[in-house]
């Protein structure tokens, strides 16, 4: 907050010497609004990027602005008054223009919102004084007075940013991952609590249904989890955009730029199991939906003497036998969420984030004091917490013969040791088959208690890792002593042609996914989403047809949402720019400062009307604010200059309190700070100039009493220009965009798939290649998967946020489908959980090869292998049917009739068919046996998923129907119609093909 404070009050401060006011005159206050607007409190890295920007594209306003004004002063024909037709209308021309190119560039490039802002601010100046100049001496004295007090802004902004508590991008990073360890070790805590609960309630039940028609889980534990897992994704998706700008950054650091990304890379790998873990309450409500149970009752202390029916009896056996279970399993999960948690703080220790006086001392207490154990910072901490992982993974067994117990199968002593012993008699219920019911409700209790084991064991492997890494670190010496860290040529380059490319990620300060000006997070989907083939023109074969499809660009960016978007901006603008082009309003608008109302216009205009409502009621409210703050610090002191420039200084404190504090509403802190620089500053210039010299310009001197409502009234005139244009001439809603942005994720979760479905297959064949080269094929499908897995985040996160604007959304017509929305955002983010636990349990596989367990093991793995190279266990059909549904969403049509959800593979079955030893309970101790469940569980659930997506995305969008069918396309007996438009094809027992085609009455 003081750091945001110091730059204004230094500019306003030089104000008051002479030399300066004398050379500034009454263009002052725009150096301390140039203060403000470059954001001083960014990182090094951002704020030296957005410099940069901001000065290039000032030196483009300022030959654009000249040549307008030469345009002008050559429109007067020699004429000196200060009002002249022909110079009004060509200035009013360029400032169409330049607003169209602001805004064009806005929409295309939304991280430059700010260097936009600022030629905004010079273009809307220099084309409202530009028609009253009669020669180009005039205009370009203007002109440069204007540039060189945008430049004296950044100047001391510059200074202020990189002097006065400097703050780089690695620093950010850094505290991203202190808060990141924080979440995991909360997440794991809360974990820990759940499965404590599971020990008496009944995880069936139910709570009420919420606003979405969903009936949540009833447990309170459960719920915790849950939010805690929402933040630590949406932290995760910053993290990945802040990433880029660490890397780049030049300090005085200790860890380079791919240690940074090794460190960050080893942490995600903890977070995905503890994903997969709270996802125990969604399973719970499967199987409960799944059996038909009536989640409204509670039967957590019920018997099986108070059931009613069959179907309560089975849930009460159910839910005892999860009592049974989890109480044999709560000694070893406290231990080893401890261990996960006692490693985590030991790689927050060595790593040395957080505050220093948490670290500085670790590794340094007496053992002897303290116990024998080295503890968390000290140099033996990692072979203890090997030991107790061993220790947690050796439990599974106690684990598993209780299950056994439960079920009646009684295992000999040493069963696990050789599981091939002859003396051991499975039950009669696991010799029906796996179709059998009891079978398959038993094998599924099972593949749940070793999907929570295996999630708990690869969190603790994974943070196994994670320690190893940080201790090499402090080895080999890189954390004991700081050096010079300078980004390589080649991520310069990177860096350089990013600037000015629009398929890079952007994400605002905010946790939620959206920018500050209420946008939402961009994601760059692909070239395929984008670039796609033209179905009226094969591609160009000779000079003139290559010609022709530059004209073909042109005429497609100005039908684009950007150009739209521009050309609603500069009508918007012009809207009010025109009273300062008639001659008889030329002088009132001046007078009454509207320019600030034309300014406003230019830099608020938002791409939907719900963004530019609440831009409206926020800036209006921090525009209040702010006329009551400058008030009181005008009068307080007395009107006294020094007191004045004192309270000032306090005064801004609150517009960076609310910037830092509430990123959501950085629209309210900056305006807060840009309204009182200027009723205050305004003031002092008139104190410091004289009241005759301050109203040269043409605008009349007001005391702060009236200037402050005059503020108000033209910030206000101008936002609600801003909205009406959102809705003329016709509306763009946030509806239009959440429906867009919703087609958008699931166009992602079609690519997550498909990456996922291939690198799952090679891992399960062991065809990954060397992943310690960068070309291998292991290597670069999983570099795009954690690429798609951020971006995927990173969207559902933005359509969460976006979805709480549909409240500045005005309802013109039925209500919008809300709670259809936000259902098919869940099953999204449930989806996509699935899905990386899949990939991280196929993973298991190449790590079981990599450690080589014990002889056994290996030979279940080889055998598993073997036989997986025979069976398909994912359906590419998956990636079809998610590019189908996003087709349709974002263009808004139906749903071809009869579609069908690809079935899930049931590799399980097709195992038994061809080696029934294999999943025999002779082999549920085995490390893969354990990752083939949980690949089994989520391939299941993750079909679970797409059905009820189907539905939702159906009920949005139709299904088409040719209203020919004697049997409608909703009838589930549609297919013992008998007559049909289409030709039937049959096989018949012989394998001919008959073709038969019916009469259609």
């Amino acid at each position: 907050m003081f750091k945001s404070s110091v730059a204004p009050t230094i500019t306003l401060a030089a104000f008051q010497a002479t030399p300066w006011a004398d050379y500034y005159g009454t263009l002052g206050y725009l150096s301390i609004i140039m203060t403000i607007l470059t954001v001083v409190i960014m990182p090094r890295a951002k704020f030296i990027q957005t410099l940069l920007v901001n000065i290039l594209l000032l030196c483009i306003g300022c030959s654009v602005s000249l040549l307008a004004m030469y345009c002008c002063v050559q429109a007067r024909n020699g004429d000196t008054s200060s009002y002249n037709s022909s110079a009004s209308a060509v200035a009013g021309v360029w400032l169409m223009f330049q607003i169209f190119c602001i805004s064009v560039l806005r929409a295309k490039l939304p991280q430059y919102n700010i260097p936009c802002i600022m030629w905004a601010v010079f273009a809307n100046v220099s084309m409202t004084y530009g028609p009253q100049w009669p020669t180009m001496a005039y205009a370009n004295s203007f002109a440069l007075k204007l540039f060189i007090g945008f430049l004296t802004g950044f100047g001391i902004g510059a200074g202020v940013s990189l002097l006065i508590f400097p703050v780089n991008s690695r620093d950010v990073v850094f505290k991203g991952m202190t808060a990141y360890i924080a979440s995991l070790r909360g997440a794991l805590k809360a974990n820990l609590d759940y499965m404590h609960a599971l020990e008496r309630q009944d995880m069936f039940a139910a709570q009420s249904t919420n606003t979405i028609g969903e009936k949540l889980p009833k447990s309170p534990e459960a719920k915790v989890f849950k939010q805690k897992m929402q933040a630590l994704a949406a932290l995760h998706g910053k993290m990945s955009t802040d990433m880029p700008f660490a890397k780049r950054e030049v300090a005085l650091g200790k860890l380079g730029p791919d240690d940074i990304q090794e460190v960050f890379r080893l942490i995600r790998g903890v977070m995905v199991p503890t994903i997969g873990l709270s996802c125990m309450a969604d399973i719970f409500v499967r199987i409960a939906e799944d059996r038909g149970w009536d989640r409204d009752v509670d039967l957590a202390d019920a018997t099986l003497d108070d059931a009613h029916n069959e179907s309560e009896k089975m849930r009460i056996e159910a839910i005892n036998e999860w009592h049974e279970l989890m109480r044999h399993l709560s000694q070893p999960f406290n231990h080893i969420t401890q261990t996960i948690d006692e490693g985590l703080e030991h790689v927050r220790i060595v790593l040395q984030l957080g505050p220093k006086k948490s670290w500085k001392n670790a590794g340094k207490q007496d053992v002897e004091s303290e116990g024998t154990d080295p503890r968390p910072g000290d140099k033996g901490f990692f072979t203890v917490f090997q030991h107790r992982s061993v220790e947690f993974v050796e439990s599974k067994k106690t684990m598993l013969r209780g299950w056994c117990h439960l079920h009646g199968i009684e295992l000999p002593g040493n069963f696990f040791e050789d599981p091939d012993r002859v003396d051991f008699e499975a039950p009669e219920w696991m010799n029906e088959g796996m179709l059998s019911d009891p079978h398959r409700r038993l094998r599924r209790q099972l593949f749940l208690c070793l999907y929570i084991e295996f999630l708990l064991i690869s969190a603790a492997k994974r943070t196994s890792y994670l320690i190893h890494a940080v201790e090499q670190y402090r080895d080999n010496g890189k954390l004991s002593r700081k050096r010079i860290v300078v980004p390589g040529w080649k991520r310069l380059r990177k860096w350089f042609i990013s600037l000015f490319n629009d398929n890079e990620d952007a994400h605002g300060d905010s946790n939620d996914g959206m920018t500050s000006e209420g946008h939402r997070a961009q994601v760059y989907l692909g070239d395929a989403y984008r670039k796609r083939k033209d179905p009226e023109h094969l591609p160009p074969a000779n000079a003139f047809e290559r010609g022709g499809e530059v004209l073909r660009k042109i005429a497609h960016f100005f039908a684009s949402p950007a150009a739209a978007f521009g050309l609603r901006a500069s009508a918007a603008t012009m809207t009010i720019a025109i009273v300062c082009y008639l001659r008889d309003t030329q002088a009132f608008y001046t007078e009454q400062r509207l320019f600030w109302a034309q300014i406003m216009v230019s830099i608020a205009m938002s791409p939907s009307a719900g963004q530019s409502l609440r831009n409206f009621i926020l800036r209006a409210g921090g525009t209040f604010l702010a006329l009551i703050a400058a008030w009181v610090a005008w009068y307080i002191v007395d009107e006294k200059t020094a007191g004045s420039i004192i309270f000032y200084f306090l005064t801004m404190h609150i517009g960076a309190y609310i910037m830092l504090k509430y990123p959501a509403y950085i629209p309210v802190g900056v305006i807060f700070q840009i309204t009182v620089s200027l009723m205050i500053g305004y003031e002092l210039q008139v104190r410091k100039l004289g009241v005759e010299r301050a109203t040269s310009n043409g605008q009349a001197y007001y005391p702060i009493y009236e200037l402050g409502p005059i503020r108000l009234a033209t910030v206000c005139g101008g936002l609600f220009v801003a909205w009406i244009w959102t809705w003329f001439p016709y509306p763009i809603t946030e509806r239009n965009q959440l429906r867009r942005q919703l087609g958008s994720a699931l166009y992602l979760l079609a690519n997550y798939y498909s990456v996922m479905h291939e690198i799952v297959r090679l891992r399960l064949r062991n065809q990954t290649g060397d992943m310690t080269l960068k070309d291998s094929p292991g290597r670069r499908l999983e570099k795009a998967r954690n690429k798609l897995y951020a971006k995927a985040n990173l969207t559902l996160s933005s359509l969460r946020a976006q979805s709480q604007f549909l409240k500045f959304d005005i309802p013109i017509g039925g209500k919008f489908p809300r709670e259809q929305y936000q259902r098919l955002i869940n099953q999204l983010q449930s989806i996509l959980n699935f899905m990386s636990l899949v990939s991280l349990a196929s993973y298991s596989f190449q790590e079981l090869r990599q450690e080589g367990e014990e002889q056994h093991g290996l030979a279940w793995v080889h055998q598993f292998e073997k036989l997986i190279g025979q069976a398909n266990y994912t359906s590419e059909q998956v990636t079809t049917l998610l590019v189908l549904l996003s087709a349709s969403i974002i263009g808004e049509q139906p749903l071809p009739p009869y579609l069908k959800v690809p079935e899930p593979y049931t590799l399980g079955q097709k195992l038994e068919e061809m080696d029934n030893k294999l999943l025999s309970v002779r082999h549920i101790a085995e490390p893969g046996y354990a990752s083939f469940a949980v690949i089994q569980l989520g391939t299941r659930f993750i079909h679970d998923d797409l059905r009820r997506l189907v539905a939702g995305v159906k009920e949005l969008v139709g299904e088409l129907d040719f209203s020919y069918h004697i049997v409608s396309t909703t009838d589930p007996d549609r297919e013992q119609s008998e007559e049909t438009l289409v030709y039937t094809r049959t096989r018949t027992e012989s394998g001919t093909i008959d073709r038969t085609r019916t009469k259609q009455d």
